[in-house]
């Protein structure tokens, strides 16, 4: 018989929980006459006197840099877990992150310098035109903690009454940074503030640097202000400091400009030839001389300006043969204002060749290895023309499943040319400047593999332009795309397949492609230590027009799913297709962040298809999509095939794509890191397919649609090289009827055929997005 435990035992077990969270407080170690710090509270008299409060409090508050002990409820379990745990014997190891990273010393009052940070808060103040700025602070004590009340009262601020810069008839310098007041930060009017005259010095330096001020420094600037004349008023004075370096204040014009186009520290004898107004100088005469002057935008006789001078270099480096380009300019000793420039630049290699290796391990049990093998020759005709070429191939195995053992393979040969330039010539004249464009011819070859259903050859060409506007903007056209692909085997059980599904097997035989793309990207995700990052890109890819004109006289009538027109005896695809992807990243502090990303795409046929081409079409699931879900195996919209072939092998693939995913990521030990994430989305097929019920896209039901999977995370981030593992699990199944999609209630991890229907396993290399 099962004896219930008595109140006495109730009783105690409710004392020891008690005992075991007050404990959590992190009170109990705090020694007598030492109190934890636990905030502070600002007190300000006057807001109205503040320039831009919201931005003033935020300083203000900022200005103590020790933050109290996080707390959780009345608990604060990090200091709990650092007075609990010994001194580590070594600064490094387990113990040491464990108490020092996971756990966090206490932060006492007694120990922050809170005189000096009044004075700080009072000097912040002053810099902000609140000349008269007073602060004081009381120590509010409780039993084992404090905080400290900050009272403050800005004081009327002082505005800026009139601004004298050098006159513009004067000599010089004085001269060109009198001509600089309409652009000037410092208004009159506005209250004083600091840091406008620091950038206005910064932004007077960076103009002069275009009026070949090429030796002089923000700091060589001084602004003087004068209280006296009350009313709370300023005025102020520029002018250039006494005693800076002689060469300073000289605007310097090139002279001599020397291009070492193969320098090396090692001795040599190269060659001098003078070329209009360069000296080019080379030993092993590795480039044609044209390509590095084409890029080079400092002239003989010209002002300085760092403006050319960036640009000069990063063009240099843009066009892919150098490892190194570096500028030195030295005044002339005969001609007073005259400097002369050495432009070094060091080539790179010529020829690589490299190896990638790869190995997958994919959610649908299917993983097998991979190799890549990469051909670099970076100067193919001595115009710094870059020709690729990659052979590679891999080939997979199902590990488990009902179909354990069948295989796929692939075989790829690639190549690309790029020209660094646009081809022709006339098409980069309004181009910027700042970065070399490119003209890009590429081709391929490919051999795709399933085993016991079927086999596809590939071919695709394409010519190119890649230019970018600035660092954030970059555009992408492909004036000529195309594409064939055939399929070239098919077993008689995919055969079978085909005839009971004639939409997919359209997709197969209309592969056939001639258009044209264009990609537009604006992001910043080079700047990933910033706050806010983002990525966007938008692209339209358009087939078929251009053929469908051609046939429209050949055939005497425009192409239409009834009378569709051929090329060299193949139907060719016509269709419009639309894609856009936005990424944001929200750095919330060093260690942890969140990352969102949404992509949504339609491909719409015409003309002479009726369905998109299926190495157009769009697909999800899977590791880098909605990880809950086998790749590939989702959609469209409520379909699910209950046939163990198109559960295995066939792609479930549809015209129309919406998906979204959030991470949150932080970090745990070193390069270990977690995350937790959800995923979103689904597609959904233009046209209506009765072999595929529920498939169309609907505007008024497609909400109800999504499919739904969370879960967590773990990535070794060694830099180089990011190893993920992504636990999922379905939250939302759009193929079960309507009512019955969303399956928290049927969570049961102590059933295998539960884990083995809804938890998948994803192992890849890279962040998702």
């Amino acid at each position: 018989m099962h004896k219930r435990p008595d109140l006495k035992v109730h009783l105690l077990s409710i004392t020891l929980l008690l005992a075991l969270l007050s404990g959590c407080t992190g009170l109990k170690s705090v020694g007598d006459g030492r109190h934890l710090y636990s905030g502070q509270v600002m007190e300000i008299d006057s807001v109205q006197f503040l320039d831009d409060s919201s931005e003033a409090k935020e300083e203000l508050y900022g200005l103590i840099s020790e933050k109290p002990n996080k707390k959780f409820l009345w608990m604060r379990p990090a200091l709990s877990l650092y007075n609990i745990l010994p001194e580590p014997k070594k600064e490094t190891g387990f113990r040491h992150w464990l108490k020092y990273t996971m756990g966090k010393p206490p932060v006492f009052i007694e120990d922050i310098n809170l005189p000096n940070t009044t004075l700080a808060i009072e000097n912040r103040l002053q810099n902000r035109g609140n000349f008269n700025a007073r602060a004081s602070f009381a120590v509010v004590e409780k039993a084992k903690t404090a905080e400290v009340k900050f009272s403050v009262s800005p004081g009327k601020p002082y505005t800026l009454r009139t601004i004298h810069y050098p006159d513009t008839l004067e000599q010089g310098i004085n001269s060109d940074i009198g001509t600089l007041l309409p652009g000037s930060l410092i208004k009159k009017g506005k209250p004083y503030n600091l840091k406008d005259f620091e950038n206005e010095r910064i932004r007077i330096d960076g103009l002069l640097k275009e009026k070949g001020y090429y030796y002089f420094k923000p700091d060589y600037l001084l602004f003087t202000a004068d209280t006296a004349i009350g009313e709370h008023k300023i005025n102020s004075w520029l002018k250039v400091k006494p005693g800076i370096p002689a060469e300073a204040p000289i605007a310097f014009r090139l002279n001599n400009i020397y291009i070492f186009d193969d320098y090396s520290l090692g001795s040599s004898k190269p060659d001098t030839v003078k070329i209009g107004n360069y000296f080019y100088v080379s030993e092993k005469h590795l480039f044609k001389p044209q390509t590095i002057l084409g890029v080079v935008f400092l002239e003989k006789d010209s002002l300085y300006s760092r403006t050319d001078h960036y640009n000069t270099l990063r063009n240099l480096m843009g066009i892919g043969v150098y490892k190194y380009a570096n500028a030195r300019f030295k005044p002339d000793d005969s001609l007073t204002g005259r400097m002369n420039v050495n432009l070094f630049l060091t080539p790179v290699k010529k020829i690589s060749l490299s190896a990638e290796m790869s190995a997958a391990i994919k959610s649908n049990n299917f993983a097998g290895p991979g190799l890549n093998l990469i051909y670099k020759n970076r100067n193919l005709f001595a115009g710094a023309e870059l020709l690729t070429l990659s052979l590679g191939g891999s080939f997979e195995t199902q590990v488990s499943g009902e179909s354990k053992g069948q295989t796929s393979y692939q075989v790829n040969l690639d190549g690309s040319l790029a020209l660094p330039r646009f081809v022709p010539s006339i098409l980069g004249r309004k181009t910027s400047r700042t970065y070399v464009p490119k003209t890009i011819f590429a081709g391929g070859f490919g051999i795709y593999s399933r085993v016991n259903l079927y086999k596809m050859n590939s071919f695709n060409s394409s010519i190119g332009y890649s230019w970018r506007r600035n660092e954030r903007i970059s555009h992408l056209f492909r004036a000529i795309e195309a594409s064939f692909t055939n399929l070239t085997e098919t077993t008689a059980e995919f055969e079978d397949y085909l005839n009971e599904n004639p939409t997919v097997r359209k997709s197969f035989e209309e592969q056939f492609i001639v258009g044209g793309s264009y990609t537009f990207v604006n992001s910043n995700f080079h700047f990933n230590s910033r706050k806010h990052v983002f990525y966007l890109s938008e692209s339209i890819d358009l087939a078929g027009n251009l053929l469908s004109l051609v046939t429209r006289f050949t055939e005497e009538s425009w192409a239409t799913a009834e009378n569709q027109h051929k090329i060299f005896g193949l139907p060719y695809s016509q269709f419009i297709n639309l894609r856009s992807e936005f990424r944001y990243l929200l750095n919330l502090n060093r260690k942890s962040q969140i990352a969102w990303r949404f992509i949504g795409g339609a491909a719409l046929p015409y003309g002479n298809s009726t369905t998109i081409p299926y190495i157009r079409q769009y697909y999800v699931g899977g590791t880098n999509s909605i990880r809950a879900f086998i790749a590939r195996s989702l959609g469209p919209g409520t379909y699910s095939s209950t046939d163990s072939l198109n559960n295995s092998y066939i792609d479930q693939a549809g015209d129309i794509k919406l998906e979204t995913s959030i991470e949150y990521r932080f970090d745990i030990y070193k390069y270990f890191k977690g995350a937790v994430f959800a995923d979103a989305g689904n597609i959904w097929l233009v046209n209506e397919d009765p072999q595929r019920p529920g498939g169309k896209f609907n505007p008024n039901t497609f909400y109800k649609e999504i499919a739904v999977g969370s879960g967590l995370g773990f990535r070794f981030d060694f830099k180089i090289i990011v190893l993920r593992i992504d636990l999922a699990f379905k939250l939302r199944k759009p193929y079960l009827p309507e009512g019955e999609r969303w399956v928290f209630n049927d969570l049961d991890l102590g059933s295998k055929s539960w884990r083995r229907e809804n938890i998948l396993w994803n192992i890849a290399i890279g962040y998702p997005f």
